[in-house]
């Protein structure tokens, strides 16, 4: 089976969820799965073809696993409309175009692709009823949700 594994922002920022990406990724390839991580983008500090090789160091990875970017350039900033908007109008047909059979989804983003499990890594904090129901909305696009939480307390109430 080919599975994507979606980072919604930088594959290049180095934090928990990229570490989880890595981690997962790797178990999945020991149990003899196709794996590609898909991402927005990534930081000038890193070449596009260097990605696959800059992320096994940089996460102590035996494989290297393949890395899709929906911008072909280097990006900067947090531009969250711009983000989505490229998942929304780009992101399935990448997927679609490498073969994947299901989406791992890190976060929620506006995906047009089946099939598709979401992994919610809360809790959320401070949001407001709006952009809870629009999170609720993502979330029920996808065929199953995970939860994971590092720490007790806080729900996003899926």
């Amino acid at each position: 089976m080919k599975i994507a594994i979606i980072r919604r922002e930088y594959i290049t920022h180095l934090d928990g969820v990229n570490r989880f990406i890595a981690w997962l990724a790797e178990g999945l390839i020991r149990l003899g799965h196709d794996v590609v991580i898909a991402s927005w983008c990534y930081s000038g500090s890193v070449k596009r073809e260097e990605l696959p090789r800059w992320f096994r160091e940089m996460h102590g990875l035996d494989y290297e696993v393949p890395i899709l970017t929906i911008e072909d350039k280097p990006c900067a900033g947090d531009p969250w409309v711009k983000m989505n908007l490229r998942w929304l109008t780009k992101g399935g047909s990448l997927l679609r175009k490498e073969g994947v059979d299901v989406a791992v989804v890190n976060g929620v983003v506006p995906l047009i692709f089946k099939s598709k499990i979401a992994v919610a890594h809360g809790p959320l904090g401070n949001i407001s009823i709006m952009q809870r129901l629009v999170l609720k909305a993502l979330y029920a696009t996808s065929d199953k949700l995970f939860v994971y939480q590092s720490k007790a307390g806080g729900n996003i109430g899926v």
